[in-house]
C-alpha cells in the first residue's frame, strides 16, 4: 500500500513539475499590451474596463454635442455596428470585460496622429469570437491578408465609408489600428527587445501604479504632449515646447465623471534631477490677486510656493540668456535684495487676445516692500550700462506711476527663462502688488479694469471658481477656452485650423480648464478638471429693454449724457445740457449737484482735473467761444471762463505729461489754429498760436509712445498728419499726407517694441493708412467702395483698444472688423447716423446706431443681432457701463427732458 501511494505521489509531482516546465519554458507568455506602444507614444489609455467607460462617456449630457465631431460620432457608430455582429446581449462586454486594452495616440505624419488600440487576452482564452467577427466583416466590405515579419496581417475596408482597419494577432495581443504602419510597428516591438517600448521608458508611471482601477487612466509624458502641440503648430520651433519635453515629467491621471465636468487625478513625476522638494506656501495666493486677476483673462497660471526661487525647480529652461543681461539684474537688482522681498505667491495672465494682435501679458508677485522694490527698478531703468535713456516713468495713467525697463526679456532672466515675452517691461504697484505687462496697452488694460471691479473677485461668475483656487496647490493653471479659443487657433497650422474653426461649437462645450499640482511628502499629485456648460436654446423672444431709472428736467436735453465719477465715494454721476445751454450736474440717484448757464452748446468732451492737487475733481468743457472749468459745485475756478479770440473752439483735450496735476490745455479752433495753456491760463511758447492751415478731423492729443517719447499729434480734415514735441517744434520736416479728406478718429496700436507702433486711421474715401512715429506711412489698402457717396469711419471703442470699421451709404451700413472682413451689414435708411463701440471683453461687445433723423438708437452685438426688440428713443451719444458683479449692462439715454437707466442684463 505504501509503495502505491509513494508511487502515485511521485507521479503527481512529475506532473506538476512537468506542467510547471511546459508553462514557464515552452509555453508563450501572455505579453502586457503597452509592450507593443512605442515611447514616443503621445499618451496612453489603459483600462481593465473598456465598456463600461465607453458606456460612461457617451451617457454624459456633454456627449450629444461632442458627437458631432465626424472622428467619435464614426467610433461610436463603429462600435455599435461591432456589438451587433457579435450578436448583441452584451457578449461584447462580457469578452473584454477585466481584459487590458491600451488606447495610444501616435503622430503618423506633420500633422496627423492616429490611434493604436492593444487588446491583451489570458492565453486560455478563446479567440473564436474574434475570428467569427472576422468572418462578419467580410459582409461589410473586403478583408485581405498578407504576411508581415511572419505574422499575418488584415486589412478592412468598408464598401460603405471607404474607411479601413489594419488588425494582427500576436500571441495573447489584438492589435488594431487605422493606419497599417502602427501595427507593424507593434510587430516590429513585439519581437524585437531592443526597441524601447512605453511601458519601459516611464518605469515610474508602472512602479507607482501597475494596473489601473475604475474606469481606467491616462499615461502620459511631457515629450509626447510637447510632440502632439508641434504637430498642431504652424511653428517649427517653440522654446517653451523644447523645454517642457526636455524636462522629462510624466502622470498617470485616472478618469471619473462628475457633475458637469470630466476628472483625471493621479500623480505626476519629474525626471530623477528634478526631484526636488517643491514646498508649498500655507497662504493661498489667489487670496493677493483675486481683485487683480481681469476679467478679459484667457490663461491664469499661479504658483505657490514656500520661495520664490522654488520657480526654477518646476522646469529648467534653455531660454537664450544674455550674460550682460544677468549681470546688469545680478548687481543692481539681486544684490540689493529684490528677490529676497518677493514672496512665493506669482500670478500669470494671458488677456483675450485680438486678431493678429501681441499676446497681452501681465506677470504679478507679492511682495514684503513694495516701495524699496520699485526704486530699485527705478535705479535700474535709470543706470548707464541699460542703455534706457528715460530716468523715470515713461507714463502716467489713472493715478498710476508706469516705469517702462527697455531690457529685453527682464522677467525671463529674472525667473529663470520662465515669463518670457517682454521686449519692453512696463512696471505698476498696487498696495503689495508689484505688476510687469509686456505692452503699454496691456498695463493700462489692467488698470482699467482693476479700477472699474472688472475682476474676478468683484465678478459672481467667478465665486466657484475662486473658492476652488484657495485650495492648497504649488501651481495652478486655468484656461477659460471660450476666451483662449482665438490663441489656439492662431497658432495653429492651416489644415488644424479649419478644423478647429468647423467644430469649435463642439470644442467650447468644455469652458473651462484646469491643472492642479501640489506636494504631498515627495509625492505630486496631479489633476486636470474639464468643466462644460451645456449650451441654451436661443430664446426666440427679444428683450424689451425696460426704463430702470429716470429723471425729468424743466427743458428738454441737447448735450449728454457723460459718466464722470464722484470723488468723494467713487459713484456715477452725469453731466447733460438742455436746450437753454444750461448744464447739469446729476448725482445717480436723480439728485440736482448744481445748474449753470452756459453761453452755448458743449462742443468738446467733459474732462475731470484735480485744479487744486488735493484729490477733488473738477470739470473742464468748452463751448465754442469760451473755455469752462467749475468745481462740483458749480463754482467757477480761477480765471474762467477763458475766451483765446475771435475765432470758435473746435476741440479741446486735456493733458497731464506726468501725472502731476501740471496739467495742459490743448485747444483747436476752426481756423486751424492750435492753443496749448497751462491751468492758470498761459498760453504756452511755441503754441500761441500753431496755426496748421485747416481745421482739425478729431481732438488735438499728446501720447507718450514707449521707446520714443512724447509726440504730440495733429489729424486735419485736409488729410495731414503731423507730429510735434511739447515745445511746438514740428517734427520730421513737415506734415505726413494721409490722404485728401479726414473726418475720422485714430487709434494708436501700442504692440511691444516702438518700431512696431502704428497711428491707423481710415479717410472718408475708404482708405485705410497706417503710419509709423518717424514720419512714414507703412501700409495703405482701399476698402471696397459702392460709390462715390459712401463714407467711412474708424469707430473706437470706450477705451481706445479695439476698433471697427464703418462703411455708410445712404441705405446701409456695413461694418467690418480691424481685419477688414465684414461682420454684418445693415439697411437703415438716413443719411444722419452716429456710431458708438462698446466693448468690455472679446464676448461683451455692443455696437451703436444712432439716427439722429428718427431720433432712434440701436445696440447690436458683433453679429448683427439686437439687443432689444425696439430701438431706444435718443439722438445724443449714450453712456454705458458693465457691472461684472451683476453680469448686466447699464444704459443711460437722454430724450426729451428725460434722463433714462436701461438695464441690459447678459
Amino acid at each position: 500500500m505504501k509503495k502505491i501511494f509513494l508511487s502515485l505521489l511521485i507521479l503527481v509531482i512529475a506532473g506538476i513539475g512537468g506542467l510547471l516546465t511546459y508553462r514557464y519554458f515552452f509555453q508563450e507568455k501572455s505579453r502586457n499590451a503597452l509592450e507593443l506602444v512605442s515611447s514616443e507614444a503621445i499618451f496612453v489609455f489603459e483600462t481593465y474596463e473598456p465598456v463600461m467607460a465607453w458606456n460612461k462617456l457617451v451617457t454624459q449630457s456633454f456627449w450629444q454635442e461632442l458627437s458631432e465631431i465626424p472622428a467619435l460620432q464614426n467610433s461610436e457608430s463603429s462600435l455599435l455596428v461591432l456589438d451587433s455582429l457579435v450578436g448583441k446581449s452584451g457578449n461584447l462586454e462580457r469578452f473584454l470585460k477585466g481584459n487590458q486594452l491600451s488606447v495610444s495616440l501616435h503622430a503618423i505624419g506633420k500633422e496627423e496622429f492616429d490611434f493604436l488600440f492593444v487588446l491583451a487576452l489570458p492565453q486560455e482564452r478563446d479567440f473564436n469570437i474574434i475570428s467569427d467577427l472576422e468572418e462578419d466583416l467580410a459582409q461589410l466590405g473586403t478583408v485581405s491578408t498578407r504576411q508581415y515579419s511572419n505574422v499575418s496581417i488584415k486589412e478592412f475596408k468598408s464598401e460603405n465609408s471607404g474607411r479601413g482597419l489594419t488588425f494582427a494577432r500576436i500571441g495573447n495581443l489584438q492589435v488594431a489600428s487605422s493606419t497599417s504602419f502602427l501595427v507593424e510597428d507593434a510587430i516590429r516591438f513585439s519581437q524585437n527587445k531592443s526597441l524601447q517600448d512605453f511601458k519601459s521608458h516611464y518605469v515610474e508611471l508602472f512602479k507607482a501604479l501597475p494596473q489601473p482601477q475604475g474606469l481606467g487612466v491616462l499615461r502620459l509624458g511631457s515629450a509626447g504632449l510637447a510632440t502632439m502641440a508641434k504637430g498642431i503648430s504652424k511653428f517649427q520651433s517653440s522654446l517653451f515646447l523644447d523645454d517642457f519635453s526636455r524636462n522629462d515629467i510624466s502622470a498617470n491621471i485616472e478618469l471619473r465623471f462628475a457633475e458637469d465636468r470630466v476628472v483625471f487625478e493621479g500623480n505626476a513625476f519629474f525626471g530623477v534631477d528634478k526631484n526636488k522638494e517643491l514646498l508649498v506656501n500655507p497662504t493661498p495666493s489667489i487670496s493677493y490677486f483675486k481683485d487683480f486677476i481681469s476679467n478679459r483673462t484667457a490663461a491664469y497660471f499661479q504658483y505657490q510656493l514656500a520661495e520664490i526661487n522654488q520657480l526654477k525647480d518646476l522646469m529648467t529652461s534653455d531660454f537664450p540668456f544674455k550674460s550682460t543681461v544677468l549681470g546688469e539684474i545680478e548687481h543692481k537688482l539681486i544684490e540689493n535684495g529684490f528677490m529676497q522681498n518677493l514672496t512665493g505667491h506669482v500670478g500669470y495672465m494671458f488677456f483675450e487676445k485680438n486678431a493678429q494682435d501681441v499676446q497681452d501679458k501681465i506677470l504679478i508677485l507679492n511682495t514684503r516692500e513694495i516701495a524699496a522694490q520699485f526704486q530699485l527698478l527705478k535705479d535700474f531703468n535709470a543706470s548707464p550700462e541699460s542703455g534706457n535713456d528715460f530716468s523715470g516713468f515713461v507714463e502716467a495713467y489713472q493715478g498710476n506711476e508706469i516705469l517702462i525697463v527697455p531690457t529685453d526679456e527682464l522677467p525671463a532672466h529674472l525667473f529663470n527663462g520662465n515669463f518670457s515675452g517682454f521686449d519692453d517691461t512696463f512696471v505698476t504697484a498696487f498696495g503689495d502688488i508689484l505688476v510687469f505687462a509686456n505692452s503699454i496697452k496691456a498695463i493700462r488694460l489692467f488698470i482699467d479694469d482693476y479700477n472699474n471691479d472688472n475682476t474676478w473677485g468683484k465678478s459672481l461668475k467667478h465665486k466657484k471658481l475662486l473658492e476652488e483656487l484657495s485650495s492648497e496647490s504649488a501651481y495652478r493653471l486655468v484656461l477659460d477656452m471660450p476666451k483662449f479659443w482665438l490663441n489656439i487657433l492662431e497658432i495653429s497650422s492651416p489644415n488644424w485650423k479649419s478644423f478647429f474653426q468647423k467644430y469649435l461649437p463642439q470644442f467650447q462645450t468644455f469652458d473651462k480648464v484646469q491643472l492642479k499640482l501640489n506636494n504631498k511628502e515627495k509625492h505630486y499629485p496631479l489633476s486636470l478638471d474639464l468643466s462644460y456648460t451645456l449650451s441654451i436654446p436661443k430664446s426666440e423672444q427679444q428683450v424689451v429693454l425696460i426704463e430702470n431709472s429716470t429723471f425729468g428736467f424743466r427743458e428738454n436735453l441737447a448735450f449728454g449724457p457723460v459718466i464722470i465719477q464722484n470723488f468723494n465715494d467713487k459713484s456715477v454721476e452725469f453731466v447733460v445740457q438742455d436746450e437753454l445751454n444750461i448744464v447739469h450736474l446729476i448725482t445717480e440717484e436723480g439728485e440736482s449737484v448744481f445748474t449753470y448757464g452756459l453761453d452755448g452748446p458743449i462742443i468738446s468732451d467733459v474732462f475731470q482735473l484735480d485744479y487744486y492737487k488735493n484729490n477733488k475733481l473738477q470739470l473742464l468743457f468748452a463751448t465754442k467761444n469760451f473755455i469752462y472749468g467749475m468745481d462740483r459745485f458749480g463754482e467757477l475756478l480761477p480765471g474762467f471762463p477763458f475766451r483765446l479770440n475771435q475765432n470758435e473752439i473746435t476741440h479741446l483735450n486735456l493733458l497731464d505729461y506726468d501725472n502731476n496735476q501740471d496739467y495742459r490745455i490743448f485747444v483747436a479752433s476752426n481756423q486751424g489754429e492750435l492753443y496749448l495753456l497751462d491751468k492758470q491760463l498761459n498760453l504756452l511758447e511755441g503754441w500761441n498760436p500753431k496755426n496748421v492751415s485747416s481745421p482739425l478731423a478729431v481732438k488735438p492729443a499728446h501720447h507718450r509712445i514707449a521707446g520714443i517719447g512724447d509726440r504730440m499729434v495733429v489729424m486735419t480734415t485736409s488729410g495731414n498728419l503731423l507730429y510735434f514735441n511739447r515745445r511746438g517744434d514740428q517734427q520730421f520736416g513737415g506734415p505726413i499726407r494721409l490722404g485728401e479728406s479726414l473726418s475720422s478718429d485714430y487709434i494708436i496700436l501700442e504692440r511691444g517694441e516702438a518700431k512696431d507702433n502704428r497711428l491707423v486711421t481710415i479717410t472718408k474715401s475708404g482708405e485705410i493708412v497706417m503710419a509709423n512715429f518717424s514720419g512714414e506711412i507703412t501700409y495703405r489698402n482701399q476698402l471696397f467702395r459702392p460709390d462715390r457717396e459712401t463714407e467711412f469711419r474708424l469707430i473706437k471703442d470706450q477705451k481706445d483698444d479695439r476698433y471697427l470699421f464703418v462703411a455708410h451709404e445712404y441705405n446701409r451700413i456695413s461694418v467690418l472688423d480691424a481685419n477688414y472682413e465684414e461682420l454684418f451689414e445693415k439697411d437703415i435708411f438716413s443719411d444722419n447716423l452716429e456710431f458708438q463701440f462698446f466693448s468690455f471683453g472679446l464676448d461683451k461687445n455692443i455696437f451703436v446706431v444712432i439716427d439722429k433723423n428718427q431720433e432712434f438708437i440701436y445696440l447690436y452685438d458683433l453679429n448683427g443681432e439686437l439687443l432689444s426688440a425696439r430701438p431706444i428713443n435718443g439722438f445724443q451719444k449714450i453712456g454705458m457701463k458693465y457691472s461684472a458683479g451683476n453680469n448686466e449692462y447699464n444704459i443711460y439715454v437722454i430724450h426729451g427732458n428725460r434722463l433714462s437707466e436701461y438695464k441690459l442684463p447678459l
